[in-house]
């Protein structure tokens, strides 16, 4: 039986210092809010509860309630990133010339050998950089945001399994400091989670990178039963909501439950324990106010050689309107969840000129509006279709082998968790299990 896999590499360390000379100016970037993501620790058991539901060809997590996921309504709420504008995309170079050419561009500064490595640059030189800016010209406060940026988008945005470093592509987005605000960072961050849950759905994955942050606060804003502290005991609502969850107590019952706990509470969880709504009554800024109509939108989210789709049409409750049957979802074919290793030198606008012109020019065009309703109990079309579609294999906690033992007393187990049995035939796969297995819980394709 296969060990249950920790797909949560690293703590959720967005950067800790800012000099607040800089608010007006880093205010005009659309940076502010999620600026003020303070640490945030995550939680292994649930990330491999929902990386189970993770369905990658429909991106959405399959649950007995219905489909649902992260929309970019919800990075609006939770990050306070700018969902509209253009696609974060250009072109990748691995040479050394183009990294030390737009750091200087960006910071001022030229990194040493030690400062990059393989086009990425160390995110402790940038800070350090940050921080010893004067910050008293114009000039120095625009160096200083930038370099307070990148290691919000090495961090926050785009992090990858360390955090520790940050490709060079991003940099030529932000030599132009009146153009950072312009860019649907927010669109082009969903993509980089999309693309996460699909590769961790695999078998073959030990960790998981993207940003994480979005995801566990998405999850604990909709599904209370899977927080760690009850709704009535969090903070203000403000953007971004994420902030509201930073300073929760890590109580030793949550975070020794297993990832049969939250297995079986998502297979448990009734039409009324998800909160489809959860936003009603938040604040929104201007700037993002202006923005909310963008998260209706079924389009390609673009960022760089990262091509995912958002399928507002498989989760249309979520946004307050009645769902449907529904056809065949999306297909983005060979371009999805491309891998590219080695030296890089690539214009993605050109390359990806299809997608990068289909959000540019047909978002506002797929914005599918209705009435809100009140009830959020899925129509009887709706549920025929999707229990003949999906209804056997709803409830994952029936098919794991000794899912019993243990679950309702995690605080008591002293053996190793019962895992998923994986496979790598995709025809059998159904959220990440093989569900073609012997008595035994070995798979038949073993």
């Amino acid at each position: 039986m296969q060990a249950t896999r920790n797909l949560l590499s690293r703590k959720l360390d967005p950067p800790d210092t800012f000099n607040e000379v800089a608010a007006v100016t880093l205010a005009s970037t659309g940076f502010q809010h999620v600026s003020r993501v303070g640490e945030m620790r995550g939680h292994s058991a649930l990330l491999s509860a929902l990386v189970e539901c993770w369905r990658p060809e429909t991106h959405t997590f399959h649950l007995p309630v219905g489909e649902v996921m992260v929309t970019l309504e919800n990075v609006s709420y939770i990050l306070g990133l700018p969902i509209n504008g253009e696609p974060v995309t250009g072109r990748t170079d691995s040479s050394h010339q183009f990294l030390v050419e737009n750091c200087i561009a960006c910071f001022g500064r030229e990194p040493g050998p030690q400062d990059h490595v393989l086009g990425k640059v160390n995110i402790a030189w940038v800070r350090q950089c940050r921080d010893t800016e004067p910050c008293d010209t114009q000039e120095s406060l625009e160096r200083y945001i930038r370099a307070h940026i990148f290691c919000l988008l090495g961090t926050v945005v785009f992090p990858d399994k360390s955090t520790a470093s940050l490709n060079s592509k991003f940099l030529p987005l932000l030599r132009d400091f009146h153009r950072i605000s312009a860019y649907s960072w927010g669109a082009a961050s969903l993509a980089h989670l999309y693309r996460s849950l699909c590769r961790a759905s695999r078998y073959n994955c030990k960790e998981m990178d993207g940003p994480l942050i979005l995801l566990f606060v998405w999850a604990w804003e909709r599904m209370p039963l899977l927080a760690p502290i009850p709704r009535d005991q969090l903070g203000d609502d403000d953007i971004p909501l994420a902030r509201r969850w930073i300073h929760w107590r890590r109580h030793t019952r949550y975070t020794r439950r297993p990832t049969t706990h939250f297995r079986r509470g998502l297979d448990d969880m009734g039409v009324d324990d998800f909160i489809w709504r959860p936003y009603m009554g938040v604040g929104v800024p201007d700037f993002l106010a202006a923005q909310m109509v963008m998260c209706f939108t079924q389009s390609p989210l673009v960022s760089f050689k990262c091509i995912e789709w958002h399928p507002t049409d498989r989760v249309r409750r979520q946004f307050g309107m009645q769902q449907l049957p529904l056809g065949p979802a999306f297909d983005l074919g060979r371009d999805h969840c491309k891998r590219l290793t080695g030296a890089q030198s690539h214009d993605w606008r050109e390359i990806y000129s299809e997608w990068v012109n289909r959000w540019r020019f047909d978002r506002y065009n797929t914005l599918h509006l209705d009435e809100e309703i009140i009830d959020f109990h899925p129509l009887p079309a709706f549920y025929e279709w999707y229990t003949q579609q999906y209804g056997i294999h709803l409830r994952l906690s029936d098919r794991v082998v000794g899912e019993e033992v243990g679950a309702d007393e995690p605080q008591q187990q002293q053996e190793v968790e019962p895992a998923l049995n994986f496979c790598n035939n995709r025809l059998h796969l159904y959220r990440g299990v093989c569900f073609d297995q012997r008595p035994n819980g070995i798979c038949n394709c073993v």
